[in-house]
C-alpha cells in the first residue's frame, strides 16, 4: 500500500508541477491573439502567425489543464450527488468510473489517433488555412493529453483504493 501511495503521490507532484506552469501559457495565448488586430490593422503582417500560435498554445492549455482539473477534482461531473457521498462511495464512485469510463475512453482516443498524429508528424503538417508550420504540434498534443490523463487515471485508482482499503480497516470510516 505504500506503494500504492507513493505512486499517486509522484504522478500527483508531476501533474502539479506541469499543471502550474501551463498555465502560464495562457497569458502568452491571450497575448498572441490581442497582438492580431494591431499587427493586421497596423502592420499588415503578422497577424496570421500570431493566430496560428494562439491556436497551439490554447490547445495545450487545454489538453494539459484537463489532467489538471482532474488532480484537484475541479473538473464537471456528471454526477450531482458526488459531494453528498461518504468518503468510501466517492472512492468507489471514481475507482469504478476511472477503470470503466475514463481508461477505455483514453484506449479508443489513442487508438484512433495514432494514424492522424503519425502522418501528421511524418508530413510536419502546417495549417491548412494559412500553411503556417506547426499544425502538427496540435495534433501531437493528443498523445501528451492521453498521456496525461492516463497518468492522473492511475493516480485516482490509486488513491480510491487506498481509501476503500483504508475504510475496510475502520469502523468509523464514513465521513
Amino acid at each position: 500500500m505504500r506503494r500504492l501511495a507513493a505512486l499517486a503521490r509522484v504522478i500527483d507532484a508531476a501533474t502539479d508541477a506541469i499543471g502550474r506552469r501551463a498555465a502560464w501559457l495562457t497569458l502568452i495565448v491571450v497575448a498572441a491573439l490581442f497582438l492580431q488586430v494591431p499587427l493586421r490593422e497596423f502592420v499588415h503582417f503578422g497577424y496570421v502567425t500570431s493566430n496560428d500560435l494562439g491556436q497551439i498554445l490554447h490547445a495545450a492549455v487545454i489538453m494539459i489543464g484537463v489532467p489538471y482539473a482532474m488532480r484537484w477534482d475541479a473538473h464537471v461531473r456528471a454526477d450531482v450527488f458526488h459531494q453528498r457521498m461518504t468518503r468510501r462511495r466517492r472512492a468507489f464512485v471514481d475507482l469504478f468510473g476511472t477503470l470503466f469510463f475514463i481508461l477505455p475512453w483514453l484506449a479508443v482516443v489513442g487508438w484512433f489517433s495514432i494514424p492522424i498524429v503519425v502522418n501528421s508528424l511524418r508530413q510536419l503538417e502546417a495549417f491548412p488555412d494559412t500553411w503556417t508550420p506547426g499544425y502538427f504540434l496540435i495534433k501531437t498534443l493528443l498523445f501528451v493529453f492521453i498521456l496525461l490523463v492516463g497518468l492522473q487515471a492511475l493516480a485516482t485508482i490509486a488513491r480510491a483504493m487506498l481509501t476503500l482499503r483504508r475504510d475496510d480497516a475502520s469502523p468509523e470510516a464514513d465521513d
